[in-house]
């Protein structure tokens, strides 16, 4: 026992840790996957902004209006069974994509693929407490697997879209769900007995009524909001996930229209994943040094900064001549053709800057959020992190179809500026209520 971290009384065997980081990884990069493929997609359909809006943030309405429904029955039915549930329906929802290539069909398709993969997402961070005890080796361990996934997913995925096309791009989503499925099927069976017991005893009408929403779920969520640090967490997750709606979204489609292709914009999502991972592990240093609520703020201004200037980057016409770099991969044996990005090289590295600079901010401001929250939520741990979730979808449903209106007025690249401006400046009234505050709890 001495070996082992405090506060844990006996070690998680592997099997059952392997299985829960495998639900971690390819759940939530599903996310970025989808982010690489959908915005290539639609803009293939039409290229009404304000379309391209409303599809891009369809995928993020029913994960607003029921993951803290969806949480609430992981804990009446069990996570295994409510994720199997939701990674089945992940894997069918990709393959109708390019089977229905209309509109109506595709918002209808992201709302279902939405919600199914969020679940999935949402009962892996809960599997790390119901069978790892919330344990922080774990859940950061849990934290690096989900950063793989980010790494490596979005760029094999942007070069099957260029090499194969559509239907070989979807194809691959719905693989990478069957790996969720896979991963959650070798999550082992609940073993409380307790809880066993509890399930059986349900009547077809008691699980029928389960499986309804219930207002009472949301009302202890959104409680939460009264508390001071919580409510901060739920204001600038929003404004968090405005900046990362707005990469998610309308960032690929200004990248592909300037040459720089689904291949690279992969990379560049990987890019996010890496130094996102070691922005977080700078979390504890940092919290040393500062105010979390500081941290936390700054990190968030900083992100939105970088994804809005992405017009001015392309605007400087930078240029830079990849031959050496080819010449090295190629004494090392990596033969590249470097004709389809010679044109945009130079800029693709000032965006690879930017996007890294965005990573960092981004590691530091979720692992922040989460933090803030664990330490506010006392028993209401799981409420928490639904109510934090959830946060992050109102943004990422409405911001899409905000920036793609401003887009139809005043132009794709002019939008970027409106709207980044518009975050930063309510985040900065947000900073000074919150210093206000701060100050007068110090005093």
């Amino acid at each position: 026992m001495s070996g082992l971290p405090h506060g844990i009384s006996s070690p998680i065997p592997w099997r059952v840790q392997l299985a829960v980081y495998g639900t971690a990884l390819f759940s939530n990069s599903s996310l970025h996957l989808y982010n690489v493929v959908v915005p290539l997609w639609t803009a293939t359909l039409t290229k009404d902004p304000l379309i391209i809006g409303i599809v891009l943030g369809a995928r993020h309405v029913l994960p607003m209006l029921f993951l803290i429904h969806g949480g609430a029955m992981m804990d009446r039915f069990g996570t295994r069974r409510v994720m199997l549930i939701f990674a089945g329906a992940a894997i069918v929802v990709p393959l109708l994509y390019p089977s229905m290539p209309l509109i109506p069909a595709l918002i209808l398709f992201q709302m279902c693929g939405g919600l199914a993969v969020m679940t999935t997402w949402i009962g892996a961070q809960s599997l790390t407490g119901s069978l790892m005890r919330g344990e922080p080796i774990y859940t950061g361990r849990l934290t690096l697997a989900t950063r793989i996934g980010t790494i490596f997913g979005p760029p094999v995925v942007g070069a099957i879209w260029d090499l194969a096309g559509s239907w070989w791009a979807f194809f691959f989503l719905s693989v990478w769900a069957g790996m969720t499925f896979l991963s959650t099927w070798l999550v082992p069976r609940p073993a409380n007995l307790a809880l066993k017991k509890q399930l059986s005893s349900h009547n077809p009408t008691q699980k029928l009524s389960d499986l309804m929403p219930k207002l009472n779920d949301y009302l202890a969520a959104f409680r939460l909001v009264a508390i001071p640090a919580i409510g901060l967490v739920f204001m600038v997750t929003i404004l968090r996930h405005s900046g990362v709606a707005i990469q998610s979204n309308f960032y690929v489609i200004y990248l592909n229209g300037i040459g720089i292709s689904g291949t690279l914009i992969g990379i560049l999502f990987s890019v996010l994943g890496l130094v996102g991972g070691l922005g977080a592990i700078s979390t504890g240093w940092l919290a040393k040094r500062f105010s979390n609520r500081r941290i936390l703020i700054f990190s968030i201004a900083l992100g939105v900064f970088m994804i809005s200037i992405t017009p001015i980057i392309a605007w400087t016409g930078f240029q830079l001549d990849p031959s050496p770099i080819a010449s090295f991969l190629e004494y090392l044996g990596v033969k590249t053709d470097w004709i389809p990005v010679a044109g945009v090289f130079g800029l693709y590295v000032l965006f690879v800057i930017a996007i890294a600079i965005r990573g960092a901010t981004s590691g530091v401001a979720q692992a922040m959020e989460i933090s803030i929250v664990a330490q506010a939520a006392g028993e209401a741990q799981g409420k928490g992190a639904g109510l934090r979730v959830t946060a992050g979808r109102v943004a990422a449903v409405f911001l899409p179809i905000l920036m793609g209106a401003v887009a139809k007025v005043f132009g794709l690249e002019l939008s970027f500026f409106i709207v980044g401006a518009a975050i930063l400046l309510v985040l900065g009234w947000v900073a000074i209520k919150d210093f206000g505050t701060e100050a007068k709890l110090d005093s």
